[in-house]
């Protein structure tokens, strides 16, 4: 299946707080697909940046969680993977990162559950830190990228949250 246009996808996110992404054009929005085909045109886009967000999108919008199981079957086993990697990211990166979460979000806070760690092979035990590296080196072995996913997967909620810092004092 081919991805929505990444200008379209990026539009809508917009709608749903996740604003830190350029884009080429003005596209506008109306609304936002149904979670779970949003999802999976997420981890379809060639774009790496696009794909990534997915980790925002959750942050931003925890009860996403609940179309996971929707989103996986429309993806193809590889697209599966990138999926459960991106959102066992996104758990991480919440417990890591939970005050600065809390402070800056403007939907009700709920924890992502662990849907996926045991599935990928990164352990229930250690810091949300470890398991994250851990997350990263199991990522670069089953794609056979030498990229710092972590620095990656880091960079993201970085951005979010720098975004909605921003957006925080613009609204005073």
């Amino acid at each position: 299946m081919v991805p929505l246009d990444e200008e379209t996808t990026v539009a809508e996110l917009e709608l749903l707080g996740i604003r830190y992404l350029s884009r080429q054009t003005q596209e506008r929005a109306a609304s936002v697909r149904p979670p779970d085909a949003l999802i999976a045109d997420l981890v379809r886009q060639p774009s790496a940046r696009v794909r990534g967000a997915l980790i925002a999108l959750l942050l931003a919008h925890p009860r996403y969680a609940l179309a996971m199981p929707d989103a996986l079957a429309r993806l193809s086993a590889a697209e599966r993977w990138d999926l459960q990697v991106l959102y066992t990211a996104a758990m991480l990166l919440q417990q890591e990162h939970t005050e600065a979460l809390r402070s800056h979000l403007t939907t009700a806070w709920l924890w992502l559950p662990d849907l996926f760690s045991k599935e990928i092979g990164v352990s229930l035990e250690g810091t949300p830190q470890q398991r994250l590296v851990t997350l990263g080196e199991r990522h670069r072995n089953h794609t056979r990228k030498v990229v710092n996913w972590v620095g990656t997967f880091e960079k993201v909620v970085e951005q979010f949250l720098r975004s909605r810092k921003l957006e925080m004092t613009w609204s005073r």
